[in-house]
């Protein structure tokens, strides 16, 4: 009975106090930081699953992939589609480069760290980082163990040599160690049995050369500006790509209709109502409209 106080107060303890994210490459939950035209999570590093008991005794250990409870409708908050995934990609490297990455830990919880890759950034489940890319330190290993307790950690980590992506999800996954429970060879100890964890995602790219591997500021940041070009064929995007694409639009001023609105004709200049029977071809499913007015048809059929 002792021991099962203590290990319930414990993981309290830790629930309460941990917090740490992922500072560069800039994770999801904290673009609006950089200036990024996304939501703001004042709670950017506490993605810890939900919470001790949500993740261990509601979900069975499982976790969303970014952080989120895994028992959240999906797109979960922080996953594409959600709140927060919006897709914005915030580093472009080049394959088998050294990067640095920052981490942010506001308690230490001793434990470790690792860097995964997925690089389907639409399949999200733990299944494509854990059977996808590992990234590994300049030693070897995969596994940074944060020594000097609370505070920011500058952590180099290298790329797979062959992998490229246009959109890829970078996910780092902390492991607290400072829970004390039942190690593998049945004797008791500190970082033994399950311990709290915190996900962070970022959008990356990786090409086989680039010049330059800094944040790209200007892309898709919520500015005024007008429409030069819409897109015109959706055909070969999925559901969730098209949500994403219409998101960044609302977020960077523009007004956005599904189609299912009345509308103007840009012959007639008369409003049509929702029941009217239109050809196929003359469906805007995806109206963007500018701050001035001025209108630009996308036919997404």
């Amino acid at each position: 009975m002792a021991w099962s106080r203590l290990l319930i107060f414990t993981s309290i303890l830790v629930h309460v106090h941990a917090h740490g994210r992922l500072v560069h490459p800039p994770n999801r939950a904290s673009l609006w930081r950089l200036g990024y035209n996304s939501p703001p999570n004042y709670d950017d590093d506490g993605m810890n699953c939900g919470g001790f008991y949500r993740q261990y005794s509601v979900n069975r250990g499982k976790c969303g992939i970014c952080g989120d409870a895994y028992d959240q409708k999906q797109p979960r908050p922080h996953e594409l589609g959600g709140t927060y995934g919006i897709g914005y990609i915030v580093a472009h490297y080049e394959a088998g480069e050294t990067i640095n990455t920052k981490v942010h830990l506001s308690t230490s919880h001793l434990g470790f760290w690792e860097l995964r890759i997925c690089p389907d950034p639409y399949h999200q489940s733990q299944d494509c980082f854990d059977n996808g890319y590992l990234l590994e330190l300049e030693d070897g290993g995969t596994k940074y163990y944060p020594r000097k307790g609370d505070g920011s950690y500058e952590v180099t980590f290298r790329l797979p040599e062959r992998l490229t992506c246009e959109h890829c999800v970078l996910q780092w996954q902390y492991t607290a160690g400072n829970n004390w429970g039942f190690c593998a060879n049945g004797t008791q100890g500190l970082g033994c049995g399950n311990q709290e964890q915190f996900y962070s995602c970022a959008d990356i790219s990786i090409a086989n050369s680039l010049s330059s591997n800094d944040i790209d500021n200007n892309d898709d940041v919520g500015q005024d500006k007008d429409v030069d070009t819409v897109p015109s064929k959706f055909s070969a995007l999925s559901p969730i790509e098209v949500e994403l694409l219409i998101r960044k639009m609302q977020l960077a001023g523009y007004r956005v209709f599904t189609g299912n609105e009345p509308v103007t004709s840009p012959n007639s200049g008369k409003k049509r109502k929702k029941n009217h029977r239109r050809k196929k071809s003359d469906i805007p499913l995806a109206v963007i409209k500018t701050r001035n007015c001025d209108t630009k048809y996308a036919h997404v059929l």
